[in-house]
């Protein structure tokens, strides 16, 4: 994709104090939990999660670089809200000691110092390329900084790219297929991200699942749960028909049927548990999520996620008998084997031999009785044969 300077799509260049300028709430980076809150806890989730010691470094020794705008959007009350350069505008805030830094005194004092011994360079006003929130160009300006961040060195996480898709495909109504053509996508990616994406938001919204429940941990933009392992649960066929989802990848909202809301609750809860009630996930990490998704195409499988068993357990519990006798005969010989051979090189003293006697006496009266259902089983057969 060629890329374009940001001046070229419009908006109008302005200069504003630090003051006058708002963190984005709405940025997909930051996830769900925090959309919508305070500006200073914006300017803590950022130092958090993104860190802001390079901006607020080279701010304080060299002031903001001019020829480098924050790209701003003016919303319906006025206020000028940063789409491009929230971590510069909070680097900002704290060097400036703005009182949405309260939390970040120890730091501001700290970099303050810096910049007085820089000799106050220039930090506000600040330069500004600012969009009218309902302007013909401010959804150009959205749809070319999402690509760009998409596509950048350091990409967004998979939750922040599907969070940008589904905003630009419902603000602006443009295909999905334009969107990946846009950022050069040749795998349908995006187009899985955004199933997922709508998959997961139909749950919350429906009340089938909360994040703070999860017992599996995710990073980046969405840390409650691993919002990657569910668009890789809805690539297997088995999962999809559980779910109610029709064939090829949706990116519509709402893509679960009504009446089967509660088994694709039931897929998120075994992939990540609920602390609510107090129920472990039923997969260990993201490798045993091909074997639960066929899972869901068992009838008796899913019952037992449902009571709350791990797969490991309902793997084995539903094995056929043939299987079971395969695998565990033979390893029960192999055992035996292996213990016969170390009693001949090395037998044990009289006493350890005494505590094991009771115990190999009752292995032996299990393997019997085993034997003997067996041989029953086999007699049956020959009697049929004979008549």
């Amino acid at each position: 994709m060629a890329e374009k300077n940001i001046e070229a799509i419009g908006g109008t260049p302005d200069k504003k104090l630090i003051a006058e300028l708002q963190l984005d709430a709405q940025n997909p980076r930051f996830g769900d939990l925090e959309r919508g809150a305070e500006q200073s806890q914006l300017v803590d989730l950022i130092i958090e999660k993104f860190g802001i010691e390079d901006v607020i470094s080279s701010l304080a020794m060299n002031g903001f670089f001019a020829a480098e705008p924050l790209v701003c959007v003016r919303n319906k009350s006025g206020q000028l809200v940063v789409k491009e350069g929230n971590r510069r505008l909070c680097a900002c805030i704290v060097l400036m000691n703005d009182k949405r830094a309260v939390r970040q005194k120890a730091l501001s004092k700290r970099m303050r110092k810096v910049w007085e011994e820089s000799s106050r360079p220039r930090i506000e006003p600040i330069p500004v390329l600012i969009f009218d929130e309902e302007g013909p160009e401010a959804k150009a300006m959205l749809s070319y900084l999402g690509v760009r961040h998409i596509a950048a060195a350091q990409p967004w996480d998979s939750y922040a790219k599907a969070s940008w898709v589904a905003k630009i495909s419902d603000d602006t109504g443009m295909e999905v297929s334009r969107i990946s053509e846009m950022i050069g996508d040749q795998h349908s990616t995006v187009v899985r991200l955004l199933e997922g994406y709508r998959f997961i938001r139909q749950l919350i919204e429906s009340g089938e699942f909360r994040p703070s429940d999860s017992q599996k941990k995710g990073r980046g933009s969405v840390a409650e749960y691993p919002f990657s392992w569910v668009y890789t649960i809805l690539g297997f066929k088995s999962a999809r028909d559980f779910c109610g989802l029709t064939e090829g990848v949706q990116s519509a909202p709402n893509p679960i049927p009504e009446h089967k809301l509660e088994n694709a609750s039931t897929v998120v809860r075994a992939m990540f548990g609920d602390r609510a009630i107090g129920r472990s996930a039923a997969v260990i990490d993201s490798r045993q999520l091909s074997s639960l998704a066929r899972a869901f195409s068992d009838p008796d499988k899913v019952a037992l996620l449902k009571s709350g068993k791990g797969l490991e357990e309902v793997l084995d519990l539903t094995k056929p008998i043939e299987t079971k006798l395969e695998d565990n005969i033979r390893q029960v010989r192999d055992i035996l084997s292996e213990l016969l051979k170390s009693l001949s090189e090395k037998p044990p003293e009289v006493e350890t031999a005494k505590m094991y006697l009771d115990p190999s006496l009752r292995v032996r009266a299990l393997s019997a009785q085993l034997a003997k259902q067996l041989k029953e089983i086999a007699d049956k057969d020959f009697e049929n044969f004979d008549e």
